[in-house]
């Protein structure tokens, strides 16, 4: 037969622990509110009124240098030889956002209808990486082409065909017409936003190529004479931008991506492991 004592001492080393185990998980509590509500700070202290002045004041300059050398440009890569400007007018073909997206769409919604059918464990895991990949490259690029089609039309800036005519500083805004839609390029933005979710879904090799060809495309759309150079690099930076801002919201909401921004699914990482060694 066991006897136990109860010994004050032993008593308060407990209640000792526990409280000093209570007031770690405090601290550390603590430690994480006030970290997030430093980053906040740093954020309102660097974005004042006065700085995000400036740096709209820079970005202006630099469109209107950009807006300077556009007819220059234009006028150059327009007279480039015949076999260039047929090379560059099949590019030109690629960067339609049509070839893009109806096929994503259609593997999305087909994958996404595929899940009310019984299908094999590993079957299910790779409708789903595809299902989820397509989806998110067809967000990414509608999104940025979308709103850069919107744009378009709402500002209504001829287009370099037009520049003895018209020259560089016409616009027509809601013309409805597709000579005053120059502004920004939409062949631009859909190939930079596919060039940038290639680039998050699988990694540098994949998105370097994809950049450098959305980057001809982009040159393609100056010598067919559609577009300026201003054009191009608005609707370039539209779609990477765009496309970055679906990323975060995919992984803001745990879709494809998570907190950390790798990939969710257990099939996509075996499909991009390859890409992504550097």
């Amino acid at each position: 037969m066991y006897t136990f004592l109860w010994h004050p001492a032993s008593h308060d080393s407990a209640q000792n622990e526990n409280i000093s185990f209570f007031c770690q998980i405090y601290e550390i509590g603590v430690n994480k509110f006030s970290e997030k509500l430093n980053k906040n700070r740093r954020f309102r202290e660097f974005w004042t009124p006065k700085r995000s002045f400036s740096i709209f004041i820079v970005l202006g300059l630099v469109l209107a240098a950009l807006v300077s050398i556009d007819a220059s440009v234009s006028r150059q890569l327009m007279n480039w030889p015949e076999n260039e400007r047929r090379f560059f007018e099949m590019l030109a073909r690629m960067g339609e956002s049509d070839w893009m997206l109806i096929p994503t769409l259609a593997i999305w919604l087909l994958c996404s209808g595929a899940q009310f059918f019984p299908i094999q464990y590993k079957l299910s895991w790779a409708k789903r990486a595809i299902g989820n990949m397509s989806g998110f490259i067809f967000v990414s690029v509608a999104v940025p082409g979308a709103t850069a089609a919107l744009l378009k039309v709402a500002i209504g800036r001829a287009r370099p065909v037009f520049i003895d005519t018209l020259g560089v500083f016409h616009f027509t805004p809601f013309a409805g017409d597709w000579r005053h839609a120059g502004f920004p390029s939409g062949h631009a933005t859909t190939a930079f936003a596919l060039a940038m979710a290639l680039w998050l879904l699988f990694g540098r090799r994949v998105g370097v190529v994809a950049f450098a060809g959305a980057l001809l495309i982009g040159i393609s759309r100056i010598v067919d004479g559609a577009h300026y150079l201003s054009d191009v690099i608005v609707g370039a930076m539209l779609g990477t931008f765009g496309a970055w801002l679906i990323f975060s919201w995919f992984r803001k909401n745990g879709w494809v991506f998570s907190k950390n921004g790798s990939i969710r699914n257990r099939m996509l990482p075996l499909v991009s492991r390859y890409f992504k060694r550097s």
